[in-house]
């Protein structure tokens, strides 16, 4: 059993310097190479899901993250990666709910912070937008520039 352990931690340590150094498809194949070998483990799970999300492979990252949430449930990169993708696809409620799970776990988690941040700023940004709208309408903005121009 350590030995298994110990050869997850080294393909693990592998999967994050390819990381940093951008290696996606690399960190992708040591990852599913590691799973298929060793079998299920969350950060490995995790890993690959950060390198799918790398290469605009939504989907496919969200389905391994939440295989790595069902086996370790209390896993908060996971609650950060859900937000993540929940942000690209633009459903800003959703990644409210998960950053909220995460934030409520361990509220200095740095990622899950600047995600807050992020969404924050959105939400600030549609409100900013329709204050403008109310202020000034887009149907009393069209006449007004055809008549300056």
């Amino acid at each position: 059993m350590n030995g298994r352990n110990d050869r997850i931690r080294e393909a693990c340590w592998y999967a994050d310097r390819l990381l940093i150094g951008r290696h996606y498809r690399a960190v992708l194949g040591l990852c599913s190479h590691a799973l298929a070998e060793e079998g299920d483990d969350p950060g490995l799970h995790l890993r690959r899901a950060r390198a799918l999300l790398a290469m605009h492979r939504d989907a496919e990252a969200a389905v391994d993250v939440e295989r790595a949430r069902a086996i370790s449930p209390g896993c908060i990169d996971a609650y950060v990666l859900l937000a993540e993708i929940a942000l690209r696809q633009k459903d800003l409620r959703l990644a409210e709910r998960h950053l909220k799970v995460a934030l409520r776990r361990s509220p200095a988690h740095p990622r899950a912070g600047e995600l807050r941040l992020v969404l924050t700023g959105w939400y600030r940004a549609a409100y900013q937008i329709a204050a403008g709208r109310r202020v000034a309408p887009i149907a009393e903005l069209v006449p007004a520039l055809k008549k300056a121009a």
